[in-house]
């Protein structure tokens, strides 16, 4: 079974971004802080990584470079609310496998984890 490691410290978008990969068959791991999800991906070895950008502590960009350092055989996709452009253009220089834009909408997550990973 395929597992994605959700990280978002917003618990109402984490909640619906697991509903939705839930319902297609995904296993869902998921924290609440980057450090949290570094832990977790240590233990876990997700087959893909969807990472929050603004987050108290260690930000998306941060964990997204310890992501890429640790394990770039993982992808990783950004998402955040519309309006982050510029943060969004340095997360895909840094790595990022794609960017996905919240609120969440299945279609639109879907199709855009479709290239990286099969439930």
């Amino acid at each position: 079974m395929t597992t994605i490691l959700i990280i978002d410290d917003n618990m109402d978008d984490q909640a619906h971004m697991a509903e939705i990969l839930k319902e297609e068959g995904y296993q869902i791991i998921a924290a609440e802080m980057g450090p949290e999800g570094i832990d977790l991906c240590r233990k876990m070895h997700p087959d893909l990584i969807i990472l929050d950008l603004v987050m108290p502590d260690m930000n998306g960009i941060e964990a997204l470079r310890k992501f890429k350092s640790e394990f770039p055989e993982i992808p990783v996709v950004m998402c955040s609310a519309a309006g982050l452009e510029q943060v969004v253009a340095l997360a895909l220089r840094v790595g990022a496998a794609g960017y996905i834009v919240k609120p969440y909408e299945k279609k639109t997550v879907l199709q855009t984890l479709r290239g990286y990973i099969h439930p």
